[in-house]
């Protein structure tokens, strides 16, 4: 913040001059006019720098006043801001904030400062005060934003630009913060459905390889006073405990290897769309992962439809925010068939990822040129539907995973104890 010195003139004519603090021109002149004086004049005091390495702040492009705010909140400039990334939760947390500031009539550069210097994060506090010092210098907020991919996705950035064009940032602000709010609790809700089975399974195999690692090998021994041939069952975990014992390095190496491959597959974009093909058919979980997918189609669309942003844009948008390979595919496919005239309702309907009742919707919705409600309704739908699946599911799951941690933890068990009763039936004859 720099010192400016003023002349102005009160609203009874008396002329006044003095020192006053500000980040700008213009915010002196507002802070004089607040004051009920009109500035006449403003001129900035100049203060001599010190020599030597200029500071991160500076040398990033930002105002030596708010990289005086800077270094006073002791922030740091990151040597490559655009590949920073901040917690979902920061996001959704600082775009309510700033939606309720920005309607309640507050400036947008001040609400930024504001959000900036209370926010937690340090590295989201620096691309904030990145951020305002290009809006103070002309930089139109979503262009600001837009070189942050990693913070603010596709979706973010074109409800900022169309909030802008339309004069409705505070509206559009908490339209987007109650999609973002929407999509975290679906993801919640899917998160919780698959913490069990991950975690169950998991302890599955643990006991399954104590049992096999450290257990079977102690009775082994025992085994060869066993006269005749041993059960199938035993000599199967015999054979599987000698031979991960044998080649633990082997073993240790082709489950490192296969885990690897799957996970440099999924990164592929046919790998990716095979892994989502096969988790919407998969038993279970297809139905859960279907719902999912539909609601975050029909929630991105209707926040963007809502938003004013054209349909073309608003579908490729989807196609990149999907979250799901076949519903981005099928997205793609219809960009060029909307752009050449028909209707998304014809598009969908050659695709079997979109229930009927989807397109039907989308059909009337496409009559009455309410589409943007009645996906929106369409994704309230199918968000208590991924509540009801997931209540469900958590229910189903919890005896099916007992039951297969009895079956394996059983069947090992039973195996090693079906030699020892023959053993004991030899000696007691």
């Amino acid at each position: 913040m720099s010192n400016f010195r003023y002349e102005a003139i009160s609203a009874d004519g008396t002329a006044t001059q003095g020192v006053i603090s500000g980040d700008s021109r213009a915010s002196v002149v507002a802070a004089l006019a607040r004051k009920g004086l009109t500035a006449t004049e403003v001129v900035e005091q100049k203060t001599e720098k010190p020599k030597g390495r200029k500071s991160s702040a500076s040398s990033s492009g930002v105002s030596s006043a708010l990289a005086d705010k800077m270094k006073e909140l002791d922030v740091d400039v990151p040597k490559d801001p655009t590949k920073v990334k901040i917690k979902s939760e920061e996001l959704l947390i600082f775009t309510r904030q700033l939606s309720t500031m920005v309607e309640a009539g507050l400036p947008v550069d001040q609400a930024l400062e504001t959000l900036a210097e209370q926010t937690k994060s340090d590295v989201f506090r620096t691309i904030l005060f990145v951020i305002l010092n290009e809006v103070r210098s002309g930089t139109r907020i979503s262009e600001a934003i837009a070189r942050y991919s990693r913070i603010f996705p596709d979706i973010y950035v074109s409800m900022v630009r169309a909030a802008e064009a339309s004069g409705q940032l505070g509206v559009i602000l908490n339209q987007l913060a109650g999609y973002m709010e929407s999509s975290a609790r679906v993801k919640q809700k899917v998160k919780s459905a698959m913490t069990y089975p991950v975690l169950a399974t998991g302890m599955i195999i643990a006991v399954a390889a104590i049992l096999i690692l450290v257990v079977v090998p102690k009775f082994a021994k025992m085994f060869d006073m066993v006269k005749g041939k041993l059960p199938l069952p035993t000599v199967i975990v015999l054979g599987v405990s000698n031979f991960m014992r044998a080649h633990s390095l082997a073993t240790l190496g082709i489950i490192v290897m296969a885990i690897a491959s799957f996970v440099v597959t999924l990164k592929t974009k046919k790998g990716a769309y095979y892994f989502d093909v096969f988790k919407l058919r998969v038993p279970i979980f297809g139905k859960l992962f279907s719902q999912v997918a539909i609601a975050r189609f029909s929630r991105t669309l209707s926040t963007l439809l809502s938003s004013g942003v054209p349909i073309l844009d608003a579908l490729d948008i989807v196609e990149r925010a999907s979250g799901n390979e076949v519903v981005a595919e099928a997205v793609a496919a219809s960009i060029s068939s909307v752009s050449a005239g028909a209707t998304l309702a014809e598009v969908f309907a050659t695709r079997p990822v979109f229930p009927p009742m989807l397109i039907k919707m989308i059909s009337v919705g496409e009559m009455t040129g309410q589409l943007d409600s009645l996906l929106d309704k369409i994704a309230d739908f199918y968000d208590e539907r991924v509540a009801a699946a997931v209540e469900g599911l958590t229910s189903m799951i919890e005896p099916l995973l007992i039951g297969v941690l009895g079956v394996v933890v059983g069947g090992i068990v039973v195996a090693i104890f079906f030699p020892m009763i023959k053993l004991t039936q030899s000696i007691g004859g």
